[in-house]
């Protein structure tokens, strides 16, 4: 009967390792996991993602280059969204305004001096009209 349990405990232990490796190993997309994405852009741009769990994600696209992305977290605050990049970087803002009758985050200049970035939100109908 020792046998029994000691064999039945080595697999079960063994089943639990190979799941878990498994788990690690499956890629974790954080543009798939639950949040809201918010981009400016039409040929070329940027998103940030905020995820629920308190974490975000940014990442520049365009057909030329390649894509880069950061992490960090965000807070909400009273006028919309501070981010805190992992990196060690300043943090950052995105303000709530609204602009042509539509909700949208306004964000860093893209030049400086120049006017802010202004994030539609994706899925937003409001987002086809720029």
């Amino acid at each position: 009967m020792i046998r029994v349990a000691s064999w039945f405990s080595m697999v079960a232990v063994l089943v639990l390792v190979v799941t878990t490796l498994l788990l690690i190993a499956l890629p974790r997309d954080p543009f798939r996991q639950p949040g809201e994405t918010w981009s400016f852009g039409l040929l070329s741009g940027y998103s940030v993602r905020l995820l629920e769990s308190g974490r975000y994600v940014d990442s520049n696209w365009c057909d030329i280059c390649p894509e880069e992305r950061s992490f960090g977290t965000w807070r909400l605050t009273s006028e919309g969204y501070e981010l805190y990049p992992d990196s060690g970087k300043l943090s950052w803002r995105l303000r709530r305004v609204e602009r042509g009758g539509c909700s949208r985050l306004a964000g860093p200049p893209v030049r400086r001096g120049g006017e802010p970035a202004y994030f539609s939100r994706e899925g937003d109908l409001c987002s086809e009209r720029r």
